[in-house]
């Protein structure tokens, strides 16, 4: 179990079924980890291979959500002071969509072309 005094945020890719299968990341706070599963206070984000910009992305939700390791494909470590629940997407140039809170800008990907349209 975590047991930090500030929990990480997270950036999490599910693992997909299949190559056209739509991408899954969740972006929070980790509130529990365990030999089975990482529990998550966070937000979902939704999108197919080809991103044009935030229009292309569905948000899900600000909830807790329980992920399986099994079904974890990448962790991505952002700045624990990542505004999760308040940050937006934004786009700076085709294809390329971040993540931005007041303080920091991530991208919704590694920054790689692979993972942002894998």
């Amino acid at each position: 179990m975590t047991n930090n005094c500030q929990s990480p945020i997270w950036k999490i890719r599910t693992i997909k079924n299949y190559p056209e299968a739509h991408n899954h990341i969740l972006v929070g706070k980790v509130l529990e980890t365990t030999d089975s599963y990482v529990r998550l206070h966070c937000r979902t984000y939704h999108f197919c291979r080809v991103i044009n910009g935030p229009e292309d992305i569905q948000i899900g939700s600000l909830m807790v959500r329980v992920v399986p390791w099994s079904r974890i494909e990448i962790i991505n470590e952002l700045p624990a002071t990542f505004d999760y629940a308040r940050s937006t997407l934004i786009s700076d140039k085709s294809g390329e969509v971040l993540f931005q809170d007041e303080r920091h800008v991530c991208p919704v990907g590694s920054g790689s072309p692979y993972e942002v349209k894998y």
